[in-house]
């Protein structure tokens, strides 16, 4: 068992980022459920919103205490995207090259602080921009779904850089 099973599964995989055949950064997504199986919602402004479960997978970076499993975190508006300097705060844009990939949640779910969560022009709030852009995969591509899915059972524990959490610790935003 690692930690957060629940969504660190080969049929969660949403996509990656850096080389396929050079330990890339592996992202998943899933519905967050509740003990009964059911879809988890929030209510939102009067409308119940489903619930998703999101991470990543960092195989290879400079610093060894960020490889390994993100916290996973439950919201209800996350999104993935490829972006130019134009989209991304937070960042020196001289050193932004062409897209990369931004993930975000809505500002009206998590509003920007200057410190995690950095305010975009299109009102969001990134919380993670990556070194490359993202490729999203589909679960019909078996070769490469088996490629990435490789990445589960050699990190099976959270980031060092999180400290000691539970398996089943989840953020809930």
């Amino acid at each position: 068992m690692g930690y957060c099973d629940i969504l660190y599964r080969r049929e969660n995989i949403i996509g990656y980022t850096g080389n396929l055949d050079s330990n890339p950064t592996v992202y998943f997504v899933t519905e967050s459920r509740d003990d009964k199986g059911g879809l988890k919602t929030k209510d939102v402004n009067g409308v119940a919103q489903i619930l998703f479960l999101n991470g990543h997978i960092t195989q290879d970076h400079p610093n060894k205490k960020n490889k390994g499993r993100e916290v996973a975190t439950e919201s209800y508006s996350y999104s993935i995207m490829n972006v130019g300097p134009d989209k991304i705060s937070g960042f020196d844009p001289s050193k932004i090259k062409g897209k990369q990939l931004q993930e975000t949640y809505h500002s009206s779910e998590v509003a920007p602080d200057n410190k995690r969560y950095f305010p975009t022009p299109d009102g969001f709030s990134d919380f993670h921009v990556s070194r490359n852009t993202f490729t999203q995969v589909s679960w019909k591509d078996g070769a490469t779904m088996d490629k990435l899915a490789k990445s589960i059972s050699r990190f099976p524990g959270i980031k060092a850089m999180y400290g000691a959490k539970d398996d089943d610790y989840i953020e809930h935003l």
